[in-house]
């Protein structure tokens, strides 16, 4: 059997997100000045109206507060430069914290569940106007955060995390003013449990994005917007190129992708250049592994030489 010999050519691109890093940074800390300040002022006056609904908001802004945190270490180490064991860096590390936020809601989520159900069973007495004027400034400290936030959750999965803590946190601002209003106007104290109720089926079904997404990019699946068959095909319409094969596509971390693939091509360097140029400008791929095989050397299942039969 004959010895068939490849000749490689690799290609590696690299770019930094130092910038990005800052300013995500920036917003997190701002919007963790904000929370903290009123999380200790609506825990004081959740248990002084004895309202679950205004207990369960300060509850997910202490996940708030916790999310944000985690954000900020994660921040911290994605910056972290490269080593022999760890050949990307830490930028795994903001997907981990995404990951970590969204199963956070969930949790939280299952708790708020179990407390109303037991309010249901056991109403209680509840402070109405206190409840509306903290719903109330509870929501304004929220939409604050998020003004910090909202520019940089687009570029980060982690950043985007800590904006979904924050925004299920309005929610629950929201939730607490209208059960106070209700409860005012009423007396009703069970739209308490119902509107705690409603609010964690919406924190399960809002986070279950930020899940899947955090899966997806360490499960190293191709990244949303991308078609495989494009690229492969983009890449075959090269001058040179004779074959594209083993093409692999995925997410180090957000807005850095990674792409590996081997070309079967007698022009070594030149397709390199343009293949390179054409992820880059078309798909937005920067760090790349391309493996150039010469056809003469290389077994392949097509016969180049072969005449039409």
């Amino acid at each position: 059997m004959r010895e068939h010999k490849h000749d490689h050519g690799h290609s590696h691109g690299h770019h930094h997100h130092e910038h990005g890093h800052s300013h995500g940074q920036v917003a997190l800390s701002r919007a963790l000045v904000v929370t903290v300040i009123f999380l200790i002022v609506e825990v004081i006056c959740g248990f002084l109206a004895n309202s679950l609904a205004l207990i369960s908001d300060a509850g997910h802004m202490l996940t708030d507060v916790g999310g944000i945190l985690l954000s900020l270490f994660v921040v911290w180490v994605a910056r972290r430069p490269a080593t022999r064991t760890m050949s990307f860096g830490y930028h795994r590390a903001e997907i981990l914290g995404a990951l970590g936020s969204g199963l956070s809601i969930w949790v939280l989520a299952g708790v708020l569940i179990f407390e109303a159900a037991q309010r249901i069973q056991t109403p209680q007495e509840v402070q109405a106007p206190l409840v509306i004027a903290m719903g109330a400034l509870g929501l304004l400290a929220n939409l604050i955060s998020m003004k910090f936030l909202h520019s940089e959750q687009k570029n980060s999965l982690n950043v985007r995390g800590a904006y979904l803590h924050v925004i299920y946190d309005a929610l629950g601002s929201v939730g607490a003013l209208i059960a106070g209003i209700v409860l005012w106007r009423t007396g009703w104290s069970q739209i308490d449990a119902i509107v705690t109720f409603f609010l964690a089926a919406l924190m399960l079904w809002g986070s279950w994005s930020l899940v899947r997404d955090s899966v997806m990019v360490l499960m190293e699946s191709t990244p949303g917007g991308i078609d495989p068959l494009v690229v492969q095909s983009s890449l075959e319409k090269i001058e040179g190129v004779r074959e594209v094969h083993d093409l692999h596509i995925w997410t180090v971390s957000s807005g850095r992708l990674a792409l590996s693939v081997h070309i079967i091509s007698d022009q070594g360097e030149q397709v390199l250049t343009r293949a390179n140029e054409a992820l880059a400008e078309r798909f937005k791929i920067s760090h790349t592994t391309i493996q150039i095989e010469h056809p003469e050397k290389f077994q392949s299942e097509r016969c180049y030489d072969c005449a039409p039969v």
